[in-house]
């Protein structure tokens, strides 16, 4: 589960790309990241306020529409972009494998995380519980990049590869003696 660090670490990169880009869902992730920053600060007890509530429940919603959110945002790039089919395949993939990686990182973290909070020097120090929860974000952040970042490598070189096979591949009759083995012609430049 994210936590508050990588949740400050998102709203901040949304809001700052979202402005770069004039992407309103990225401003919008943005929103929802701050509302969930703010919501973690306040169950650690790092702030105080009356509001801890209505933040839960704000947080709560936002952490059920970012993924919407992060969607409409690929999207959008998409329609934008003057290589629709580039785009679209890097966003879907590099959403897709971001998606994975992070819930692969949630289960990960948590039991590195359970198996370091038994350690009675770190259960018994603050500090070193705070430096747990702050590598626990920074990997959850860690493997949210590099799971959108080889998500849309992978798309990216299968659609360069994908371009470059011919337009037309001759018909091959099984029953006169060709030389040519179709699958040479076709799959030559395929290996990625």
């Amino acid at each position: 589960m994210a936590n508050g660090i990588s949740c400050a670490f998102f709203a901040g990169r949304n809001l700052i790309y979202g402005q770069k880009e004039g992407n309103a869902f990225k401003e919008g992730i943005a929103v929802v990241q701050t509302a969930r920053t703010v919501d973690s600060a306040a169950k650690s007890g790092l702030i105080v306020t009356k509001y801890a509530k209505g933040l839960d429940i704000l947080a709560s919603i936002g952490k059920k529409i970012v993924y919407p959110l992060i969607i409409l945002s690929g999207t959008y790039n998409t329609m934008r972009s003057q290589d629709k089919i580039k785009t679209g395949a890097e966003q879907a993939t590099g959403i897709a494998t971001m998606y994975a990686f992070e819930k692969a990182a949630d289960k990960g973290l948590k039991i590195v995380e359970d198996k370091l909070m038994k350690n009675p020097t770190i259960k018994n120090n603050k500090a070193l519980r705070t430096g747990v929860y702050i590598a626990k974000g920074m990997g959850f952040v860690a493997a949210s990049l590099l799971g959108y970042e080889v998500g849309s490598k992978a798309a990216t070189k299968a659609v360069q590869k994908l371009r470059n096979i011919p337009d037309q591949i001759e018909c091959i009759d099984p029953f006169k003696d060709n030389k040519v083995d179709a699958g040479d012609t076709l799959f030559k430049d395929m290996v990625v």
